[in-house]
């Protein structure tokens, strides 16, 4: 159940009252890493559902798997999933909580950008189009106002992936464990929209799946824009209604 009903009080300027409303779910989703044994890997808050997605996209996004023929079974119990792995696990267990708002997402990224090799271009027009169609497919957004979003898109605008989450780094671990299930990475065809700022966890994430196009409705940062200009990625940021801005790779957008 990604919402929830709860009581509250509401007050305007002269009055107030009891009214009901929706809510996000969060909750702690305990991802442990198995091969001889089970060990805690890291405990992420996230939104329930598509668990199996977000923890593929997270452990590759960490290093720990290269690809869906590394990971022998997955077995998942409430909010406890085990993910069995065929190789011995190279990096250290995270004894830690992994917040909605993240800031230590991808940290086995952060000295090791691919340069991504792409011919995919895409038009203006196709660009200006995909902030609605993320913002309508946004069910549970659009019930409680509080989720983010990370979706897929052809060169033409078709949408091919949508997930929501509390966390929009794991909306972006979503879409990448569903490439890895489908085989489907490097991703080098694609363009990633998301619906909030672009910062370094995002970006990172988006180079390391091959993506060659990544969009935000709001502001990338200085370390986004330095990995995207390394990496051969066009970053778009401020896309809003008929306008946005283009941080770096402008030749992949036809005008």
């Amino acid at each position: 159940m990604q919402v929830r009903r709860i009581k509250l009080t509401r007050i305007k300027e002269k009055e107030e009252y009891n009214d009901e409303d929706f809510v996000a779910v969060e909750e702690p989703l305990q991802i442990r890493i198995c091969n001889r044994s089970c060990d805690t890997f890291a405990v992420i808050m996230r939104t329930p559902g598509n668990d199996k997605e977000l923890s593929l996209g997270f452990l590759y996004s960490e290093g720990v798997i290269d690809n869906i023929e590394d990971v022998k079974n997955i077995d998942q119990r409430g909010n406890t999933i085990d993910v069995w792995i065929s190789k011995p696990l190279k990096v250290k267990t995270r004894d830690l909580i992994v917040n909605s708002s993240c800031g230590v997402c991808g940290r086995a990224f952060l000295y090791t950008i691919d340069i991504i090799k792409s011919e995919t271009k895409a038009k203006k027009e196709v660009i200006f189009s995909l902030p609605e169609k993320l913002k309508e497919r946004q069910n549970v957004f659009n019930i409680t106002g509080g989720l983010h979003a990370s979706a897929l898109f052809t060169i033409d605008g078709e949408l091919i992936y949508l997930y929501e989450d509390v966390g929009r780094h794991n909306a972006v671990d979503k879409i990448i464990g569903r490439l890895i299930l489908e085989k489907k990475i490097p991703a080098s065809s694609y363009i990633m929209q998301v619906s909030g700022r672009l910062g370094y966890e995002i970006v990172s994430k988006g180079i390391k799946a091959g993506i060659p196009i990544i969009c935000g409705i709001s502001a990338p940062t200085s370390l986004a824009i330095e990995m995207a200009e390394e990496a051969g990625v066009t970053l778009i940021g401020f896309l809003r209604g008929r306008s946005f801005n283009i941080y770096t790779h402008m030749e992949r957008i036809v005008f």
